[in-house]
């Protein structure tokens, strides 16, 4: 289970089943990778699934923009993999580079997959994907997906300074309201999650993992439980499973945990 934060101000390790972050978009101005560091400084798992847009290769082709930071982060990954790690690398669009060497199987010690299916401590068998394939602008229209992330980094960008000034710490929550926004007006609301549904139940999973869209959710329908990994843009959260196979979003800060939800809608 996850240790909270000590008082002086350190965390201490936090051990899980497994744990499962995406959209670190590593490579893209405003991203937190610092507070990404921090966690993966504090972790410990058996099994650390990477969903996706980790390093973001469409950033990186407009500029280099690339941190010490970074290389840490990298350098934390490896060290879970030395240290016995199961580390599974699922691409998603903004790193689909990767997708081209999935013949390769594994990587660095990764094992690299197109999705997968993950056993819970309690045996319930969970689709996990990066998501994309169900988002109909990234599918079908790619050219407007790509021009609405160079506006979503300068904007990003623009908001993380502003919210330095006081009284205008509400801007540093604008960039994922207009990300949500721009989803919902360009998709039905609720077809990404049916699409994740759909293809997870024909592999007879009973619940289903992503990232992608950098909305934090874990929640049960009607029997399915659709759970997503957030990002480290704005929310900085990890889906973790405990030893019982519960499962729970941690809302991360660069001093250390901030919250843990067993549901979120």
């Amino acid at each position: 289970m996850v240790t909270r934060e000590q008082p002086n101000g350190m965390t201490a390790k936090s051990a899980f089943r497994t744990v499962f972050i995406s959209d670190t978009h590593l490579g893209m101005t405003g991203v937190r990778s610092r507070t990404l560091l921090s966690f993966l400084q504090t972790l410990s798992c058996e099994t650390l699934y990477l969903v996706g847009d980790m390093i973001d290769g469409w950033a990186l082709q407009r500029h280099w923009h690339w941190s010490q930071t970074d290389d840490a982060v990298l350098a934390e990954i490896d060290r879970l993999v030395r240290s016995g790690t199961r580390v599974v690398y699922i691409p998603g669009n903004h790193d689909d580079m990767v997708r081209r060497v999935l013949d390769v199987e594994r990587y660095r010690g990764m094992e690299l997959r197109l999705n997968d299916t993950h056993a819970l401590a309690d045996g319930r068998l969970f689709y996990v994907s990066h998501g994309d394939q169900f988002d109909a602008v990234t599918q079908n229209m790619e050219w407007l997906s790509k021009f609405g992330h160079v506006l979503y980094e300068g904007y990003t960008a623009m908001m993380r300074q502003l919210a330095k000034v006081p009284g205008f710490g509400w801007a540093r929550n604008m960039p994922a309201r207009v990300k949500s926004l721009s989803k919902r007006i360009f998709q039905p609301q609720g077809a990404f999650e049916r699409g994740l549904k759909r293809e997870a139940q024909a592999l007879g999973a009973v619940g289903a993992v992503a990232g992608h869209i950098h909305r934090p959710a874990l929640n049960t329908k009607d029997g399915f439980t659709y759970a997503n990994c957030g990002d480290w843009v704005e929310s900085c959260t990890a889906l973790v499973e405990d030893e019982t196979g519960t499962l729970r979003l941690l809302y991360w800060s660069d001093t250390g945990l901030v919250d843990e939800k067993e549901f979120v809608a």
